[in-house]
């Protein structure tokens, strides 16, 4: 998997990149779904922080932004987003019917034992 952190009209500095690596790293490692690439865009207008965090999985895209004064605190409101994304289509497709078991496989009683 490929983690992909950008920025627009500033300077994304490694303690930054690694603090995104590390959030989408602990909500994907619990996820059963094969994910190819993640992308990360980091903007600055005035005092206002927007992530924005695009997560490509085979066959599906997610995608998730926030916006807030503090840019810790985008990254992880768009990291809380995806990580719900991500459970809800995971539940969707899971099989919720319950295995019962045919007639056919049920064993007969005898009418000596009844």
């Amino acid at each position: 998997m490929e983690i992909v952190v950008s920025s627009r009209h500033q300077h994304v500095s490694n303690e930054t990149k690694q603090y995104v690596a590390e959030k989408i790293d602990a909500i994907l490692e619990s996820k059963t779904i094969k994910i190819t690439s993640v992308k990360v865009v980091l903007d600055q207008q005035k005092n206002r922080y927007q992530a924005e965090v695009i997560v490509n999985a085979k066959g599906v895209d997610f995608e998730a932004d926030a916006e807030t004064f503090d840019l810790y605190e985008s990254i992880d409101t768009a990291v809380n987003k995806i990580d719900s994304q991500l459970s809800r289509y995971l539940d969707k497709k899971q099989d919720h019917h319950k295995k019962h078991q045919s007639i056919k496989d049920v064993p007969e009683k005898d009418e000596e034992e009844a």
